[in-house]
């Protein structure tokens, strides 16, 4: 059985390699860091008192939540490349992520209003990876409606 941890760790790796061949320096600093995720897991497990394999999960999950936060940093023609390449290892590795952040999505979708910052990167995230499909233009406009209301309050 392939634990939580385990998907996270592969969800990672898969990350790093398909986040070669991005030049980009912000990209290049988020690929250095999660080839290390499997040595720091090691690491936290080796600790006494070690952390829960829960505690583990939880915080490389926050780390995936974030991870759109770091790729913002990233020049916009690199950072469709890098959005695209996290949410394929994630689908690939992690499909259940998907579909929980899909769900937290949907509720500021159906509010029509984004809350905190951590939803605004949750939308920033999604324009990233449907920017540049003509099929998905009208949600891409309602995802940018949202940003730019959240921006003007903050």
């Amino acid at each position: 059985m392939t634990t939580r941890l385990n998907k996270l760790i592969a969800t990672y790796a898969r990350l790093e390699q398909l986040l070669h061949g991005i030049p980009d320096p912000a990209v290049v600093r988020v690929r250095e860091t999660v080839a290390r995720v499997e040595e720091f897991v090691a690491e936290l497990q080796g600790m006494t008192p070690a952390p829960t394999k829960s505690q583990v999960a939880g915080g490389l999950e926050q780390g995936l939540r974030e991870m759109p936060l770091v790729l913002a940093r990233a020049d916009a023609h690199w950072r469709l490349a890098a959005s695209s390449a996290m949410q394929a290892a994630i689908a690939s590795e992690y499909p259940e992520f998907l579909t929980l952040e899909r769900a937290r999505l949907d509720k500021v979708l159906a509010r029509g209003r984004v809350r905190s910052e951590a939803e605004y990167h949750l939308v920033r995230h999604h324009v990233d990876v449907l920017e540049g499909a003509p099929e998905h233009q009208e949600q891409v406009e309602v995802l940018y409606r949202l940003l730019d209301e959240y921006e003007v309050r903050h």
